[in-house]
Protein backbone atom coordinates (compact mmCIF):
# COMPACT_ATOMS: atom_id res chain seq x y z
CA UNK A 1 0.00 0.00 0.00
CA UNK A 2 1.39 3.40 -1.22
CA UNK A 3 1.00 5.07 2.51
CA UNK A 4 2.00 8.62 0.98
CA UNK A 5 -0.99 8.26 -1.39
CA UNK A 6 -3.68 6.90 1.68
CA UNK A 7 -1.83 9.97 3.35
CA UNK A 8 -2.82 12.78 0.59
CA UNK A 9 -6.54 11.04 0.36
CA UNK A 10 -7.27 11.30 4.30
CA UNK A 11 -5.70 15.29 3.96
CA UNK A 12 -8.56 15.92 1.28
CA UNK A 13 -10.81 14.33 3.08
CA UNK A 14 -9.65 16.04 6.68
CA UNK A 15 -9.58 19.06 4.92
CA UNK A 16 -13.11 19.27 3.82
CA UNK A 17 -14.78 17.72 7.34
CA UNK A 18 -12.66 21.13 8.58
CA UNK A 19 -14.21 23.30 6.05
CA UNK A 20 -17.86 21.94 7.20
CA UNK A 21 -16.85 22.82 10.78
CA UNK A 22 -16.11 26.15 10.00
CA UNK A 23 -19.22 26.63 7.60
CA UNK A 24 -21.06 28.62 10.39
CA UNK A 25 -18.38 30.04 12.50
CA UNK A 26 -17.84 33.71 12.12
CA UNK A 27 -14.59 34.22 9.09
CA UNK A 28 -13.73 37.48 11.32
CA UNK A 29 -13.91 36.15 15.21
CA UNK A 30 -13.67 39.32 17.33
CA UNK A 31 -14.06 41.46 14.35
CA UNK A 32 -17.50 42.95 13.63
CA UNK A 33 -19.07 45.30 10.68
CA UNK A 34 -19.53 48.76 11.95
CA UNK A 35 -23.31 49.81 13.06
CA UNK A 36 -22.96 53.19 12.31
CA UNK A 37 -20.76 55.18 9.58
CA UNK A 38 -20.64 59.28 8.62
CA UNK A 39 -22.39 60.22 6.17
CA UNK A 40 -21.30 63.31 4.16
CA UNK A 41 -22.77 65.89 2.40
CA UNK A 42 -21.98 68.89 1.41
CA UNK A 43 -24.48 71.90 1.38
CA UNK A 44 -24.29 75.38 -0.30
CA UNK A 45 -25.71 78.31 1.62
CA UNK A 46 -28.18 80.97 0.57
CA UNK A 47 -24.99 83.51 0.43
CA UNK A 48 -22.98 81.21 -2.08
CA UNK A 49 -20.48 79.52 0.57
CA UNK A 50 -20.34 75.97 1.06
CA UNK A 51 -19.94 73.82 4.42
CA UNK A 52 -19.50 70.21 5.07
CA UNK A 53 -22.73 68.41 6.93
CA UNK A 54 -22.14 64.97 8.68
CA UNK A 55 -24.92 62.67 10.15
CA UNK A 56 -24.28 59.70 11.74
CA UNK A 57 -26.64 56.39 10.11
CA UNK A 58 -26.88 53.25 10.21
CA UNK A 59 -24.32 51.18 8.13
CA UNK A 60 -26.33 48.72 6.65
CA UNK A 61 -23.36 46.09 6.42
CA UNK A 62 -24.45 42.96 6.98
CA UNK A 63 -20.90 40.73 8.95
CA UNK A 64 -20.94 36.93 10.17
CA UNK A 65 -23.26 37.82 13.22
CA UNK A 66 -26.34 38.92 10.95
CA UNK A 67 -27.18 36.28 9.23
CA UNK A 68 -27.48 34.17 12.93
CA UNK A 69 -29.91 37.47 13.76
CA UNK A 70 -31.83 37.24 10.62
CA UNK A 71 -32.41 33.17 11.37
CA UNK A 72 -33.13 33.85 14.58
CA UNK A 73 -35.74 35.92 13.69
CA UNK A 74 -37.68 33.86 11.20
CA UNK A 75 -37.92 31.08 13.80
CA UNK A 76 -39.21 33.60 16.09
CA UNK A 77 -41.95 34.91 13.87
CA UNK A 78 -42.62 31.73 12.82
CA UNK A 79 -43.25 30.10 16.21
CA UNK A 80 -45.58 33.50 16.91
CA UNK A 81 -47.85 32.75 14.41
CA UNK A 82 -47.76 29.02 15.18
CA UNK A 83 -49.09 30.23 18.80
CA UNK A 84 -51.39 32.93 17.13
CA UNK A 85 -52.92 30.02 15.32
CA UNK A 86 -52.72 27.47 17.85
CA UNK A 87 -54.94 29.29 20.30
CA UNK A 88 -57.82 29.44 17.39
CA UNK A 89 -57.10 25.37 17.00
CA UNK A 90 -57.43 24.52 20.79
CA UNK A 91 -60.73 26.59 20.54
CA UNK A 92 -62.27 24.02 17.62
CA UNK A 93 -60.21 21.03 19.82
CA UNK A 94 -62.20 21.87 22.72
CA UNK A 95 -66.01 22.34 20.96
CA UNK A 96 -65.19 18.82 19.17
CA UNK A 97 -64.44 17.24 22.29
CA UNK A 98 -67.53 18.66 23.96
CA UNK A 99 -69.55 17.36 20.62
CA UNK A 100 -68.00 13.80 20.57
CA UNK A 101 -68.82 13.30 23.90
CA UNK A 102 -71.98 13.70 23.70
CA UNK A 103 -71.93 11.49 20.70
CA UNK A 104 -70.43 8.57 22.63
CA UNK A 105 -73.74 9.57 24.98
CA UNK A 106 -75.54 8.94 21.63
CA UNK A 107 -73.54 5.87 20.92
CA UNK A 108 -74.25 4.23 24.52
CA UNK A 109 -78.00 4.76 24.54
CA UNK A 110 -77.97 3.29 21.16
CA UNK A 111 -76.75 0.58 22.15
CA UNK A 112 -79.15 0.14 24.86
CA UNK A 113 -82.14 0.85 22.34
CA UNK A 114 -81.13 -2.28 20.32
CA UNK A 115 -80.20 -4.61 23.22
CA UNK A 116 -83.57 -4.02 24.46
CA UNK A 117 -85.17 -3.80 20.99
CA UNK A 118 -87.03 -0.37 21.72
CA UNK A 119 -89.32 -0.01 18.50
CA UNK A 120 -88.53 0.48 15.80
CA UNK A 121 -86.62 -3.10 16.27
CA UNK A 122 -85.97 -6.96 15.11
CA UNK A 123 -89.48 -8.10 14.42
CA UNK A 124 -90.37 -12.08 13.23
CA UNK A 125 -92.05 -13.66 10.51
CA UNK A 126 -95.79 -14.93 11.60
CA UNK A 127 -98.03 -17.68 10.32
CA UNK A 128 -100.49 -15.55 9.29
CA UNK A 129 -100.67 -11.93 7.21
CA UNK A 130 -101.60 -10.34 10.46
CA UNK A 131 -101.09 -12.51 12.96
CA UNK A 132 -98.56 -12.79 15.78
CA UNK A 133 -97.80 -16.23 16.12
CA UNK A 134 -94.40 -16.76 15.90
CA UNK A 135 -93.52 -19.23 12.59
CA UNK A 136 -91.33 -22.17 13.26
CA UNK A 137 -87.94 -21.94 12.43
CA UNK A 138 -88.47 -17.81 12.23
CA UNK A 139 -86.76 -15.35 10.27
CA UNK A 140 -86.32 -11.97 11.33
CA UNK A 141 -86.39 -8.14 9.94
CA UNK A 142 -84.59 -5.30 11.36
CA UNK A 143 -87.18 -2.23 10.86
CA UNK A 144 -84.63 -0.18 12.99
CA UNK A 145 -81.86 2.22 11.26
CA UNK A 146 -78.43 2.18 13.04
CA UNK A 147 -75.69 4.13 11.51
CA UNK A 148 -72.17 4.57 12.38
CA UNK A 149 -71.30 7.88 14.10
CA UNK A 150 -68.69 9.85 12.76
CA UNK A 151 -66.32 12.08 15.41
CA UNK A 152 -66.99 15.56 14.69
CA UNK A 153 -63.06 17.00 13.67
CA UNK A 154 -61.03 19.26 12.07
CA UNK A 155 -59.25 17.87 8.67
CA UNK A 156 -55.79 19.64 8.80
CA UNK A 157 -53.77 19.39 5.26
CA UNK A 158 -50.15 19.97 6.75
CA UNK A 159 -46.31 19.39 5.02
CA UNK A 160 -44.88 16.84 7.36
CA UNK A 161 -41.19 17.37 7.09
CA UNK A 162 -41.80 21.42 7.04
CA UNK A 163 -42.78 21.85 10.17
CA UNK A 164 -44.57 19.54 13.01
CA UNK A 165 -43.96 16.89 15.07
CA UNK A 166 -42.77 15.17 12.26
CA UNK A 167 -40.62 18.40 11.58
CA UNK A 168 -37.24 16.67 9.35
CA UNK A 169 -34.95 19.03 8.34
CA UNK A 170 -32.81 16.56 6.76
CA UNK A 171 -35.64 15.62 4.37
CA UNK A 172 -34.91 15.97 0.45
CA UNK A 173 -38.41 18.02 -0.37
CA UNK A 174 -40.14 19.86 2.58
CA UNK A 175 -43.52 19.18 0.47
CA UNK A 176 -43.51 15.63 0.26
CA UNK A 177 -45.26 13.84 1.49
CA UNK A 178 -48.87 16.54 2.29
CA UNK A 179 -50.69 14.96 4.87
CA UNK A 180 -54.29 15.36 5.71
CA UNK A 181 -54.72 14.56 9.30
CA UNK A 182 -56.89 15.07 12.46
CA UNK A 183 -56.42 18.03 14.19
CA UNK A 184 -54.72 16.81 17.56
CA UNK A 185 -52.88 18.92 20.23
CA UNK A 186 -49.61 18.10 19.01
CA UNK A 187 -50.83 19.51 15.40
CA UNK A 188 -52.38 22.36 16.73
CA UNK A 189 -51.04 25.51 15.23
CA UNK A 190 -49.42 23.89 12.70
CA UNK A 191 -50.72 23.39 8.98
CA UNK A 192 -51.46 25.50 6.14
CA UNK A 193 -55.02 24.76 5.72
CA UNK A 194 -58.10 23.65 7.75
CA UNK A 195 -61.60 22.60 7.72
CA UNK A 196 -64.11 21.09 9.51
CA UNK A 197 -65.16 17.41 9.33
CA UNK A 198 -68.74 16.95 11.01
CA UNK A 199 -69.26 13.47 10.41
CA UNK A 200 -72.31 11.40 10.61
CA UNK A 201 -74.82 12.45 13.39
CA UNK A 202 -77.88 11.73 12.00
CA UNK A 203 -79.35 9.06 9.58
CA UNK A 204 -79.39 10.01 5.91
CA UNK A 205 -76.49 11.65 6.20
CA UNK A 206 -73.30 11.30 3.48
CA UNK A 207 -71.16 7.99 3.51
CA UNK A 208 -69.58 7.56 7.04
CA UNK A 209 -65.95 7.33 5.27
CA UNK A 210 -65.03 11.14 3.79
CA UNK A 211 -62.58 10.95 0.99
CA UNK A 212 -59.99 13.87 0.92
CA UNK A 213 -61.55 15.02 -2.32
CA UNK A 214 -64.67 15.93 -0.04
CA UNK A 215 -62.76 18.62 1.35
CA UNK A 216 -60.94 19.79 -1.27
CA UNK A 217 -57.91 21.21 1.05
CA UNK A 218 -55.49 21.89 -1.58
CA UNK A 219 -57.27 21.21 -4.35
CA UNK A 220 -56.16 17.32 -4.04
CA UNK A 221 -56.76 14.09 -3.38
CA UNK A 222 -55.33 10.66 -3.09
CA UNK A 223 -55.90 10.19 -6.68
CA UNK A 224 -54.54 13.09 -8.22
CA UNK A 225 -52.11 14.89 -5.64
CA UNK A 226 -48.38 13.32 -6.50
CA UNK A 227 -47.82 14.58 -2.91
CA UNK A 228 -50.72 13.49 -0.93
CA UNK A 229 -49.39 10.03 0.38
CA UNK A 230 -51.68 9.90 3.86
CA UNK A 231 -55.39 10.56 4.11
CA UNK A 232 -57.05 10.30 7.87
CA UNK A 233 -60.58 9.76 7.37
CA UNK A 234 -62.48 10.00 10.64
CA UNK A 235 -63.32 7.66 13.26
CA UNK A 236 -66.20 5.69 13.99
CA UNK A 237 -67.59 6.62 17.70
CA UNK A 238 -70.26 3.34 17.32
CA UNK A 239 -73.82 2.44 16.63
CA UNK A 240 -75.80 5.55 16.56
CA UNK A 241 -80.03 5.65 16.39
CA UNK A 242 -82.42 8.33 15.96
CA UNK A 243 -85.72 6.73 15.08
CA UNK A 244 -86.59 5.50 18.34
CA UNK A 245 -90.28 5.93 18.74
CA UNK A 246 -91.12 8.47 21.95
CA UNK A 247 -94.50 6.61 21.77
CA UNK A 248 -95.00 4.66 24.42
CA UNK A 249 -97.00 1.98 22.60
CA UNK A 250 -94.83 1.15 20.06
CA UNK A 251 -92.92 -0.62 22.28
CA UNK A 252 -95.46 -2.93 23.39
CA UNK A 253 -95.92 -6.04 21.82
CA UNK A 254 -96.45 -8.76 20.51
CA UNK A 255 -98.13 -6.32 17.71
CA UNK A 256 -98.38 -7.03 13.58
CA UNK A 257 -96.10 -4.54 11.95
CA UNK A 258 -95.80 -5.84 8.32
CA UNK A 259 -97.12 -8.45 6.36
CA UNK A 260 -96.10 -11.64 8.02
CA UNK A 261 -94.25 -9.55 10.62
CA UNK A 262 -94.68 -8.97 14.18
CA UNK A 263 -92.49 -7.25 17.30
CA UNK A 264 -92.66 -9.33 20.22
CA UNK A 265 -92.23 -6.11 22.25
CA UNK A 266 -89.41 -4.38 24.47
CA UNK A 267 -87.06 -6.63 26.66
CA UNK A 268 -88.30 -10.10 24.83
CA UNK A 269 -86.20 -12.82 24.36
CA UNK A 270 -84.89 -13.93 21.33
CA UNK A 271 -84.89 -10.34 19.59
CA UNK A 272 -83.58 -8.77 22.85
CA UNK A 273 -80.45 -9.48 24.75
CA UNK A 274 -81.29 -7.27 27.41
CA UNK A 275 -84.58 -8.38 29.04
CA UNK A 276 -84.31 -6.44 32.86
CA UNK A 277 -87.02 -4.57 31.35
CA UNK A 278 -90.33 -5.14 29.25
CA UNK A 279 -93.82 -4.18 29.61
CA UNK A 280 -94.15 -0.66 30.59
CA UNK A 281 -91.12 -0.07 32.82
CA UNK A 282 -89.72 -1.22 29.16
CA UNK A 283 -91.91 1.53 27.40
CA UNK A 284 -90.54 4.09 29.47
CA UNK A 285 -87.12 3.38 29.28
CA UNK A 286 -87.38 3.79 25.77
CA UNK A 287 -89.13 6.84 25.22
CA UNK A 288 -86.32 8.06 27.67
CA UNK A 289 -84.11 6.83 25.51
CA UNK A 290 -85.26 8.22 22.68
CA UNK A 291 -85.71 11.97 24.66
CA UNK A 292 -82.23 11.88 25.57
CA UNK A 293 -80.81 11.24 22.20
CA UNK A 294 -82.89 14.18 20.81
CA UNK A 295 -81.57 16.82 23.25
CA UNK A 296 -78.06 15.49 22.62
CA UNK A 297 -78.37 15.84 19.10
CA UNK A 298 -79.61 19.65 19.64
CA UNK A 299 -77.07 20.12 21.90
CA UNK A 300 -74.65 19.27 19.47
CA UNK A 301 -75.88 21.72 16.57
CA UNK A 302 -75.70 23.88 19.62
CA UNK A 303 -72.34 23.35 19.96
CA UNK A 304 -71.38 23.30 16.54
CA UNK A 305 -72.77 27.08 15.77
CA UNK A 306 -70.86 27.83 18.75
CA UNK A 307 -67.67 26.58 17.42
CA UNK A 308 -68.00 28.32 13.89
CA UNK A 309 -69.20 31.30 14.94
CA UNK A 310 -65.67 31.68 17.50
CA UNK A 311 -63.16 30.35 14.65
CA UNK A 312 -63.56 32.60 11.03
CA UNK A 313 -61.65 29.51 9.43
CA UNK A 314 -61.45 31.42 6.12
CA UNK A 315 -59.66 33.66 7.94
CA UNK A 316 -57.34 31.55 9.98
CA UNK A 317 -56.39 29.73 7.01
CA UNK A 318 -55.30 32.76 5.40
CA UNK A 319 -53.00 33.29 8.62
CA UNK A 320 -51.69 29.54 8.36
CA UNK A 321 -50.59 30.13 4.76
CA UNK A 322 -48.59 33.36 5.51
CA UNK A 323 -47.19 31.08 8.65
CA UNK A 324 -46.00 28.79 6.13
CA UNK A 325 -44.11 30.92 4.19
CA UNK A 326 -42.17 32.05 7.39
CA UNK A 327 -41.81 27.54 8.35
CA UNK A 328 -40.45 27.54 4.89
CA UNK A 329 -37.86 30.38 5.29
CA UNK A 330 -37.05 28.20 8.99
CA UNK A 331 -37.11 24.79 7.27
CA UNK A 332 -34.53 25.98 4.55
CA UNK A 333 -32.14 27.49 7.29
CA UNK A 334 -32.04 24.39 9.32
CA UNK A 335 -31.70 22.16 6.16
CA UNK A 336 -28.30 23.62 5.61
CA UNK A 337 -27.04 22.82 8.47
CA UNK A 338 -28.49 19.43 8.66
CA UNK A 339 -26.86 18.52 5.28
CA UNK A 340 -23.93 19.61 6.43
CA UNK A 341 -24.12 17.15 9.92
CA UNK A 342 -24.71 14.25 7.02
CA UNK A 343 -21.80 14.68 5.18
CA UNK A 344 -19.94 14.83 8.19
CA UNK A 345 -21.09 11.57 9.36
CA UNK A 346 -20.50 10.32 5.34
CA UNK A 347 -17.07 11.32 5.54
CA UNK A 348 -16.53 10.26 8.57
CA UNK A 349 -17.54 6.71 7.23
CA UNK A 350 -15.21 7.34 4.42
CA UNK A 351 -12.13 8.36 6.63
CA UNK A 352 -12.70 4.91 8.31
CA UNK A 353 -12.52 2.92 5.76
CA UNK A 354 -9.47 4.60 4.03
CA UNK A 355 -7.53 3.98 7.51
CA UNK A 356 -9.13 0.37 7.04
CA UNK A 357 -7.09 -0.40 3.92
CA UNK A 358 -3.87 -1.64 3.45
Amino acid sequence: MNESLKNNVLKILEKEQTQLDDAFKAQSPGVEAPKKVEKVTVIQNDDGTWIKNVEEVDSNVYDDTVVGTVEAEIKRDASTLQEFCREFDDRILSFNSQINVKKQQIVTLSTEAIARNCWPGIAYSTLLSGGTTRQIGSTTQNFGNPYDVIEDREALEIYDKMAGPSVDYGADNPFEPTKIVTLTSSYSGFGHETQRDNGRLESGDAATEVLASDYNIGGGDEDNDPYLTSFQSSSSLGTGRDDVSTTASDHSGPRNVAPFRAYAGVGVAPEATDTSLTGTAGETRCVEIANEISTLISEIQTLRSQRDAAVNRTNLNIIKDKKMNKELQDWGAENVKAKQTQRKTSNSSVISAVNSMT
